[in-house]
């Protein structure tokens, strides 16, 4: 069943990266830095991408019902065309979730849609490996300019 799921999961992604693959379209790029919020409130700050393709930055889990909750934890991917890949390992200084999280999907249209996967440390079996979907958008921020200026 598990193998049949990932099959289909990866057959969808593949179609979907084929129907979107035109990237000169300007809602099929992500700036840098840029922050993007799911729908439980979780937030995707990239603040590099090398010339590679490989991203980092940071997320902050905002979804409810889980530990971990506002506390930055690094992230580290690749972009390579409209594909996106990050991941993040839930342990900080301040609280240790014990797992792995990795995210993999596409931007179109100014959305970045993806499946993730998330794995305890400790786990043997990959039936025990959470699985579900996130739907990110771009959050847009002011730019605060100082009050200082250099005369």
């Amino acid at each position: 069943m598990q193998t049949k799921y990932l099959i289909t999961l990866l057959m969808s992604l593949l179609f979907s990266l084929s129907a979107c693959a035109d990237s000169s379209n300007s809602t099929n790029t992500i700036t840098v830095p840029s922050s993007w919020a799911n729908q439980d409130g979780s937030t995707l700050s990239i603040t590099g991408v090398d010339s590679a393709g490989q991203i980092t930055g940071i997320y902050i889990n905002g979804a409810a019902g889980y530990n971990c909750q506002d506390i930055v934890y690094p992230v580290t991917g690749w972009i390579y065309g409209t594909a996106i890949t990050f991941d993040t390992k839930w342990e900080s200084t301040i609280e240790s979730c014990n797992s792995i999280t990795s995210w993999a999907g596409f931007l179109y249209q100014g959305e970045i849609s993806t499946f993730w996967n998330l794995t305890l440390n400790g786990s043997t079996s990959t039936s025990q490996i959470i699985q579900g979907k996130d739907t990110f958008t771009q959050v847009t921020t002011s730019v605060k300019k100082s009050l200082m200026s250099k005369k």
